[in-house]
């Protein structure tokens, strides 16, 4: 039973998942933190009684731009800065502070800081709470909550990255 389904890709994955709500073998649960919970009906199709036939998601069908809400409300499309992923170390060290601070609030680390707020701090490295205000998923209690943790775990990474373009040492 381990690693089926390896073939398939995210998108893959996200498609027939979708496509199991629309059939209501799977639904939302609310209190759960809309986690997905089975139907009656998905039993059937667990025991292998009820077969299911899925529309298969053919690579770059359904194609969007990917595209941004600014602070105004106005679209802004990416630009070529923002697709950078910022350092590797930053990233992981981030992620498990989130982690850390949902498992302490128990809630899904989403609700904490979304996967591009956390990108866009990785990439932007503020160095002040000004700046970190500036970056999108960041309001005022996210601020209030979070700011001087995350200034001060994205600092050494900012002044690294600093020191090596400047062309000095490390400290």
């Amino acid at each position: 039973m381990f690693g089926i389904g390896r073939e398939l890709n995210e998108k893959q994955w996200r498609a027939a998942i979708r496509q199991l709500v629309a059939m209501d073998h799977l639904h939302p649960d609310s209190e759960a933190f809309g986690a997905l919970k089975l139907t009656d009906s998905a039993r059937g199709v667990l025991k292998g009684e009820t077969e299911v036939m899925l529309r298969e998601e053919t690579p770059g069908s359904s194609v969007r731009a990917s595209r941004t809400k600014s602070r105004r409300g106005d679209i802004s499309h990416p630009s070529a800065g923002q697709d950078e992923a910022g350092d590797p170390t930053l990233l992981g060290a981030l992620r498990a502070w989130r982690s850390q601070i949902a498992r302490q609030r128990g809630v899904p680390a989403y609700v904490v800081l979304h996967d591009s707020t956390i990108d866009g701090i990785a990439t932007s490295r503020p160095r002040t709470l000004e700046q970190l205000r500036d970056i999108p998923g960041i309001g005022d209690k996210k601020l209030e909550h979070y700011g001087e943790e995350l200034i001060a775990l994205v600092r050494p990474a900012a002044d690294c990255s600093r020191n090596l373009r400047s062309g000095s040492p490390e400290p």
